[in-house]
């Protein structure tokens, strides 16, 4: 297979093929071409969105150089990128270039590079967990209302399954929607508050900034609520978790008693299954507390090993990144199944200083698995909110790589795992 062609929209979205200039791809402020190996036919549910207030960049076979391109047949045009389904790891951005410093910053996906050949898109990417739990045949809304309507007529005072209703008829949440379809991981959301200021929080953003991709839960659901929601699920659905710390809420640490009697009362009536935190991790005490209430497993959300990094990122208050990494260490001293969440950014994650730091977290921490999940953001408003990064870019399939060869006893994927 040659190079793909280098694919573009306008500002209607529709989408043209450049009649000659090929694929570029970029890693941080890097514009290069990608080897084919990094580069596969896109998946099913992929989604494709242009990038406005951008001028796409291709590549020139005959000149041998990058060529910038806002304009094909008369028409203004944007770099095209596309949005991967889950299990699915982005290597490269698409190549392109800032049209003006007052740009609108884009909302809040992670944009692949993606090109055209022989009658396929191609994206650059890998998949990097085999399991299709959250396939988009998976995902059709056929018999969702109902099931809803019965949830909420059966429990008509839970106000944590009407909000969860709106998570999966609003917002097409997959995790919502397991809960009413009955099967996997299923939300607990109970904090309407944070301790973190991250860049890329999806349920709230500064006035003045962009708008967040969903609305942050505005209640403390009491312990019987989150009772009522995460047993039946526990007991019924298929390789069930139960799952603390969502995208539609703040940090769950902050309502730690909240969590901790549910805890207790859940494995009063059920023992099947696994209780989960996704969690910034910034208070030791209150990760021992529910260690010893009986969580069974914890995902710990990290960009980097480097304090300097994590703190332009997560933005924390009244926490360090030390505090989060005594977090770790407690959870496996008791024996709690631990995960770090990797928000994966190219150029930045496989930077050779970051993979080295990363690399010695993993050692002193003795972790059970990386979940290498793609980041969320714009990627020049990233950029432009990180201090200047230097040395050698290895390449996220290399470090993904390297990261296997070095720890072959630690899992790699996506999705939490029922322990």
């Amino acid at each position: 297979m040659a190079l793909p062609f280098l694919a573009i929209s306008d500002n209607q979205g529709n989408i043209y093929i450049h009649p000659y200039l090929r694929l570029a791809v970029k890693s941080w402020d890097r514009i290069f071409l990608p080897e084919k190996k990094d580069l596969i036919p896109i998946p099913e549910g992929t989604i494709f969105y242009s990038l406005p207030d951008r001028i796409a960049v291709g590549y020139n076979v005959k000149t041998g150089r990058f060529e910038d391109v806002a304009s094909l047949g008369g028409r203004q045009v944007w770099p095209l990128s596309c949005f991967l389904p889950p299990a699915y790891l982005r290597l490269y951005l698409p190549a392109s270039r800032l049209k003006k410093q007052n740009y609108k910053k884009l909302p809040l996906w992670s944009y692949t590079a993606v090109g055209w050949y022989g009658g396929r898109f191609y994206a650059a990417a890998m998949r990097v967990d085999n399991r299709r739990r959250q396939s988009p045949r998976f995902y059709e809304n056929i018999g969702l209302e109902q099931k809803v309507s019965e949830k909420i007529k059966r429990y008509p005072q839970n106000r944590l399954y009407r909000h969860l209703a709106t998570c999966a008829l609003n917002y097409n949440c997959l995790a919502a929607k397991n809960l009413f379809l009955g099967r996997w991981e299923a939300p607990l959301p109970v904090s309407p508050v944070c301790n973190s200021r991250c860049l890329g929080c999806l349920s709230f953003q500064a006035k003045g900034s962009f708008c967040p991709s969903q609305q942050r839960i505005k209640f403390v659901p009491t312990p019987e609520e989150i009772v009522e929601v995460a047993v039946p699920h526990l007991e019924k659905a298929k390789e069930p978790i139960v799952s603390f710390g969502q995208g539609c809420e703040g940090e769950p640490l902050l309502q730690v008693a909240v969590i901790e009697k549910a805890i207790r009362l859940i494995r009063k009536k059920t023992c099947r299954g696994t209780i989960h935190i996704n969690t910034n991790a910034s208070i030791p005490d209150f990760i021992k507390r529910l260690c010893s209430a009986g969580i069974d497993s914890i995902r710990v959300s990290l960009n980097s090993a480097s304090e300097e990094l994590y703190n332009c990122y997560f933005r924390p208050k009244n926490y360090s990144l030390k505090d989060v990494i005594s977090s770790i260490k407690i959870s496996r001293q008791a024996r709690v199944f631990v995960s770090i969440n990797l928000l994966v950014f190219p150029g930045f994650t496989d930077r050779e200083h970051e993979v080295k730091g990363f690399l010695k977290l993993v050692k002193n921490t003795k972790i059970n698995m990386v979940q290498l999940r793609n980041l969320n953001i714009d990627p020049d408003y990233y950029q432009n909110n990180m201090p200047e990064l230097k040395g050698e870019i290895l390449g996220l399939s290399a470090f993904v790589e390297l990261l296997i060869k070095s720890f072959p006893e630690v899992k790699t994927g996506y999705f939490n795992i029922c322990v």
